[in-house]
């Protein structure tokens, strides 16, 4: 059954309007890097805190991964190595595994073929959806068409918002992921419904 409930499973930076926005766009849980709670007014939107970890190493995202309390936080990687991707994949600790321009080079078969073993999800914002540089954005595509043939695994989108006229519009969002990946309705409300919402139940959060 496909759930209604949207959820944003990164948002960089949090503020009462942005929070008002999203509850009128009808989310209902939003995990957040930059968490201030001095900014955000009470609303009906359940907040968690999302750790994003850079690594270059399998060393560097072990020690960064000492110690993150992983209770009702999302932990989330972006690799800059191979090896720090393929620990990633197999790390229970590690929630998502984020593609960008930056991570682009490290998500190949193996990765996938690793990530499909382990159950990993991969997550890519809106940003990067849209990407500027063409040629970057097409090798992005294909990826993340692979892996969606490949492994059969949830696509989590996010939208990586700092301010409130970055929030992904569901409507909006779903017409483009279905358009952009020749997948249906159902399966691009997924994405943005009750794929981030099975992470979010995983870590003890109630939604």
């Amino acid at each position: 059954m496909v759930l209604r409930i949207y959820i944003d499973l990164w948002i960089k930076e949090l503020d009462s309007d942005t929070a008002n926005i999203l509850w009128k766009l009808g989310f209902k849980a939003v995990a957040v890097e930059k968490l201030n709670t001095d900014k955000i007014k009470p609303n009906d939107i359940v907040v968690v805190k999302k750790k994003v970890i850079e690594a270059r190493s399998r060393q560097e995202l072990r020690e960064r991964l000492r110690g993150v309390s992983r209770e009702h936080s999302i932990i989330s990687i972006k690799p800059y190595s191979i090896e720090a991707a393929r620990m990633a994949a197999h790390d229970s600790r590690v929630d998502t595994i984020i593609i960008d321009k930056d991570t682009l080079k490290y998500m190949d078969k193996n990765q996938f073929s690793l990530m499909k073993q382990f159950s990993k999800p991969l997550e890519v914002s809106f940003k990067t959806l849209i990407e500027p540089n063409s040629r970057v954005k097409a090798m992005i595509y294909r990826r993340i068409n692979y892996y969606l043939l490949y492994t059969k695994l949830p696509l989590i989108v996010s939208s990586e918002a700092t301010k409130w006229n970055e929030v992904l519009v569901p409507v909006s969002t779903i017409s483009f992921l279905t358009t952009l990946f020749n997948i249906d309705s159902r399966d691009a409300l997924l994405s943005i419904s009750n794929y981030p919402r099975e992470i979010l139940v995983r870590k003890g959060v109630s939604i």
